[in-house]
């Protein structure tokens, strides 16, 4: 290449670099939301409402009762980098609101069409502005009460590449509910509304109680159950300090998901593994593996020990003193946990001295019915037996035993045909097979069997599904009754049978057969968090695989030797069965090979 050839560095027009800016603060609908509402709240807000049609792409309109915006500034509200929160750069070493940057407003301009219309107090008539394509078109005036309201049409319309890259106008709307439902719980002396495609998906009640919060946001059986958070700690040698308040769950009420762990920094909510472990902890050894406490944790210190500028859309924040922090809340929950009479270690279980007194009174064998499904006090999920005839182990797996190599284990290897040998720490199946030993877990081999089984059916077109003997209301929390919206179809799909309802509940009609004589309310709310939980798949794929996790025996069920051999013979028939379908492996195998050099015999 000459130097001819090479691009010239230039300095990109201004149009060019607002819209570069705008992508680094708008991603997204809720994102448009959560800047506007952030102003509002910073304005001193006591109503919020906040209106999507289309996901937020069609429209977007974000009204409050502030102090709003003197007309004389309103001009200058649009400009990049205008704000009134900040007066010099040492403000950013203690930063007391949520927005400070002065982005917002003039990203959102870049990114979709604007009108602002906004009143003082103190004024007759509201200031009004218009902008197209980033720029001021238009400075008036009209009647309107005091307050802001900010309206944004076309989101990316002039950006079409980035608006490919946006999901469905349900999923969008999902998104902007609960990036609101968190501010909520961070405010909750605020009345929010959030009303989508003229449906009401959220309305907090703004008492300035938390537990009404909750409510609004996870439900009023949620919120009873909490009990109260509170410590405080200080360093008088570093003048760190930490308070922490808030309320917590006992360890009977945990999810599936971290969507119900709420953390919130000096009234900004945000994302922290750190503190989010800390809560967990409190927890260890009284919930079950795999699942989540729900609690509302708010966290103050002083505002120069954090710093909020450490990411783009401002969801991490730095402690500088972090392991105060956490210690503070660590503290603080396990206090909430034993002033509510909740033991802080799990009961030692007793080591029986024969099989019979391994199995406890209430714990006979369950049998499997003539449909396959596993019965007993846990209603376990159906598990489709294949003939033992219509199994033939391939001619090469039993050459490579006779031989002492073990077989190549490929993804989509059928498996050699198993015979079950136990049960281990009612977890593991141990069997034997042509080629070595194979130790299976059960819930992800079980898992596997059934999210084959699902998408079987679902492309059949016929899935499998369990009537209700009665219809039952089910309420939800804001998000499960948005993603129950948004993947109406796909729940379908898969067995549930839904009718939608005005506010956050739906009308239970039918279950997948996989879940057949469970708590079908529950099973429902927990499916919803385990697919909100889903990080690896999307679209039907997640919601099968969410079903299949949620309805497959688990680590601590006992099985007894004919429900073992069931669940292997299902397996066996498989089309990828060493892996569940999030990837985790659902056997290990040791070879005759391993075995005979293990114990030297070659």
């Amino acid at each position: 290449m000459t130097n001819s050839d090479r691009p010239r560095i230039t300095v990109l027009s201004p149009e060019v670099a607002a819209r570069i800016a705008a992508g680094e603060v708008i991603e997204r609908p809720a994102s448009v939301v959560k800047e506007l509402v952030e102003n509002a709240l910073d304005a001193g807000a006591s109503h919020i409402e906040v209106e999507v049609d289309g996901g937020g792409i069609d429209r977007i309109r974000v009204r409050d009762d502030g102090h709003g915006i003197p007309p004389e500034q309103v001009a200058d509200a649009f400009e990049r980098h205008a704000t009134s929160k900040l007066r010099s750069e040492h403000d950013l070493f203690a930063v007391r609101t949520l927005g400070f940057r002065g982005e917002a407003l003039a990203s959102i301009a870049a990114a979709a069409d604007v009108d602002l219309t906004s009143r003082t107090d103190g004024q007759q008539a509201a200031a009004v502005a218009r902008l197209r394509d980033g720029r001021l078109d238009r400075l008036g005036s009209a009647a309107a009460a005091p307050g802001t309201t900010v309206e944004a049409r076309d989101l990316f319309a002039a950006l079409p590449a980035r608006r490919r890259f946006l999901r469905t106008p349900r999923a969008e709307a999902r998104a902007v509910t609960d990036s609101i439902a968190a501010l909520a719980l961070a405010y909750p002396e605020v009345a929010f509304r959030v009303v989508t495609d003229g449906r009401v998906a959220l309305a907090s009640p703004g008492t300035g109680d938390p537990g009404d919060a909750i409510a609004a946001v996870h439900g009023a059986d949620v919120a009873a159950a909490l009990v109260p958070v509170s410590a405080t700690r200080r360093d008088e040698e570093t003048g760190a300090a930490a308070e922490v308040a808030g309320l917590a769950g006992p360890p009977s009420l945990h999810r599936g998901s971290r969507a119900y762990l709420h953390l919130v920094a000096n009234g900004r909510t945000i994302s922290s593994r750190t503190i989010a472990y800390a809560i967990e902890q409190a927890y260890a050894g009284l919930i079950p593996a795999g699942r989540h406490p729900v609690a509302l944790v708010r966290i103050t210190v002083p505002p120069d020990q954090i710093d909020v500028n450490v990411h783009p859309t401002k969801a991490e924040v730095r402690f500088r003193h972090e392991r105060l922090v956490y210690a503070t809340v660590a503290d603080a929950v396990r206090q909430a946990l034993a002033g509510s009479g909740v033991p802080l270690a799990p009961t030692p279980l007793a080591l029986p001295g024969s099989l019979d007194g391994w199995r406890g009174a209430d714990e006979a064998p369950r049998a499997l019915d003539g449909r396959g499904v596993i019965a007993g006090a846990r209603p376990a999920p159906m598990i489709v037996v294949p003939s033992e005839a219509a199994h033939e182990p391939s001619s090469t797996v039993g050459s490579e035993a006779t031989s002492g190599e073990q077989p190549e284990m490929s993804i989509g290897a059928r498996l050699p045909m198993l015979r079950t040998l136990g049960q281990v720490d009612r977890a593991y199946l141990v069997a034997e097979a042509p080629d070595g030993l194979y130790l299976v877990d059960q819930h992800a081999a079980h898992e596997r069997v059934l999210y084959e089984q699902v998408l079987a059916a679902k492309r059949s077109g016929t899935p499998a599904s369990q009537p209700l003997l009665e219809a039952v209301v089910t309420p939800l929390s804001a998000a499960q009754a948005s993603l129950a919206l948004a993947e109406s179809a796909v729940l379908v799909d898969l067995g549930w049978g839904i009718d939608p309802t005005d506010g956050a509940a739906v009308i239970l009609r039918a279950v997948p057969a996989a879940l057949a004589g469970r708590d079908a309310p529950a099973a429902l709310r927990d499916h919803l968090d385990r697919m909100d939980a889903e990080e690896r798949l999307t679209g039907p794929d997640r919601a099968a695989a969410s079903l299949a996790c949620r309805a497959a025996v688990m680590a601590g069920d006992r099985l007894d030797e004919e429900q073992q051999r069931a669940l292997l013979r299902a397996l066996e028939g498989c089309e990828t069965p060493h892996t569940c379908p999030h990837g985790r492996p659902t056997m290990l195998h040791l070879s005759r090979d391993a075995l005979d050099r293990s114990f030297g015999r070659r």
